[in-house]
């Protein structure tokens, strides 16, 4: 397992550059950026909706009637999101707080669960206690303050795209350190 830790260090640079990118558009101008992303995730919705029902009605075997039912409403609530996307901002953060709360609840149990092989393990602990906190904020009161928690949503991807930097980084070095002490071998 701990080489499978290792070997993987190229998605956390990019988690992290996707993340510091995102943060870097939606500091540009927060309430644009939230009503882009509302409409972007009902775009994605259409689109998948399309797709699962194309493939339903293509295969017709199986659960196919499932498969286009969902494909439906994908469609349905991805035409409601860009029909009205200042409505489903309010949702939005509020399922963002949910994701970044549950995000914080996977690093603290990780934090726990990984403790020889996770790198940087104090700086994992305090991204878990700031998810989890940044997370609640947002659930607290999603209707208010929308542009307010999409800049907190910038800088909680600011952090998180540096730790993820910060751990690749530590798995970059530490994979070279195992190379050597192989070579000495």
């Amino acid at each position: 397992m701990n080489k499978t830790i290792h070997t993987y260090w190229g998605w956390e640079v990019l988690k992290g550059i996707i993340a510091i990118a995102l943060a870097v558009i939606i500091f540009m101008n927060p309430a644009d950026a939230l009503l882009t992303i509302a409409t972007y995730i009902g775009a994605l919705a259409i689109i998948a909706g399309i797709v699962l029902i194309i493939i339903a009605l293509a295969r017709k075997s199986g659960f196919w009637q499932f498969i286009f039912v969902q494909g439906i409403i994908y469609a349905l609530i991805g035409l409601f999101i860009v029909a009205y996307p200042k409505v489903t901002v309010g949702l939005l953060i509020f399922f963002m707080g949910l994701l970044i709360v549950i995000l914080g609840i996977m690093q603290f149990a990780a934090y726990f669960r990984l403790k020889k092989l996770m790198p940087a393990r104090p700086l994992n602990l305090i991204t878990a206690i700031i998810s989890i906190l940044v997370g609640g904020l947002l659930l607290y009161n999603p209707f208010k303050g929308a542009v307010l928690a999409t800049v907190i949503m910038a800088v909680y991807a600011v952090l998180y795209g540096v730790t993820r930097l910060y751990v690749a980084w530590l798995l970059i070095t530490r994979k070279k350190g195992g190379e050597e002490e192989a070579e000495e071998l």
